[in-house]
C-alpha cells in the first residue's frame, strides 16, 4: 500500500530490480541465432544457455510477482492505482503479448529443441514456468494491457488463480516486500503454490 489510504502502487517496487532482465532472453537469443557458423554456435551454447536460464528465471519470477501483487491489491475495493505508466496508452493485443508469446515459445519449443541440437541432451519443459507465463498472458489479455486500469476494481484476475483468504494475502504481501528488500524477485518462485 501507499502512504495515502485511498491509493495503491501499481508496481510495488519490482521495476528497478528487473529492468536489466526484461527483454534480455529474446535479445540474447537473436544475437545467438545471428552467429552464422554452427560450430561456433555449438562452442558458445553452454555459456548462452546459462544466460538464457538466468534471464528467463527473473522474467518468469517477475510475472509471478505481478500476479501475486494483483491478487493482493484486488482485495482493496475502489482504490486508485498510482504509477501505471500504461494508463491511457493505445495499443493492440499483439503489442502487449509479443514478449510473453516469445517466452512461452522459448520455454515450450526453442529451448528444448536447441539443447537437443547443440548438446544432444533432453531439456524438459519447465511446466511451472509455462503455467506462470500462460496465466500472465491471459492476465494481460483480460486486462487489455492495463491501459484502462486506474482503480483496483478494474483489475481482473485470471480464473486459474486460487481464491485467497486475508491471512494468505498478507503472507503474499510479506513475500513481495521481502523480495523487493532483498532486490531479488527470483525468490518469489518458491511461493508459486500460494496462488496456483
Amino acid at each position: 500500500m501507499n502512504n495515502n489510504e485511498d491509493k495503491i502502487l501499481f508496481d510495488p517496487g519490482y521495476a528497478p530490480i528487473v529492468m536489466n532482465a526484461l527483454g534480455q532472453v529474446g535479445y540474447n537469443y537473436y544475437v545467438f541465432c545471428a552467429i552464422p557458423d554452427v560450430k561456433l554456435k555449438r562452442l558458445n551454447f553452454k555459456t548462452m544457455l546459462e544466460k538464457f536460464e538466468r534471464f528467463l528465471k527473473t522474467n518468469v519470477a517477475f510475472y509471478l510477482g505481478c500476479l501475486m501483487w494483483a491478487s493482493y491489491i484486488k482485495q482493496f475495493e475502489n482504490k486508485e492505482l498510482v504509477g501505471n505508466q500504461l494508463l491511457g496508452e493505445e495499443c493492440e493485443e499483439k503489442e502487449y503479448t509479443d514478449e510473453i508469446n516469445f517466452l512461452i515459445d522459448f520455454v515450450q519449443n526453442r529451448l528444448p529443441r536447441d539443447v537437443k541440437y547443440y548438446q544432444s541432451k533432453i531439456y524438459p519443459v519447465n511446466e511451472k514456468y509455462l503455467k506462470i507465463l500462460e496465466t500472465y498472458k491471459n492476465f494481460l489479455i483480460i486486462n487489455k494491457g492495463f491501459v484502462a486500469c486506474s482503480n483496483t476494481n478494474q483489475i481482473i484476475l485470471p480464473d486459474n488463480l486460487k481464491k485467497l483468504d486475508a491471512t494468505t494475502l498478507e503472507l503474499i504481501n510479506s513475500k513481495i516486500q521481502n523480495a523487493i528488500k532483498e532486490k531479488n524477485v527470483d525468490i518469489l518462485l518458491e511461493d508459486f503454490d500460494l496462488i496456483f
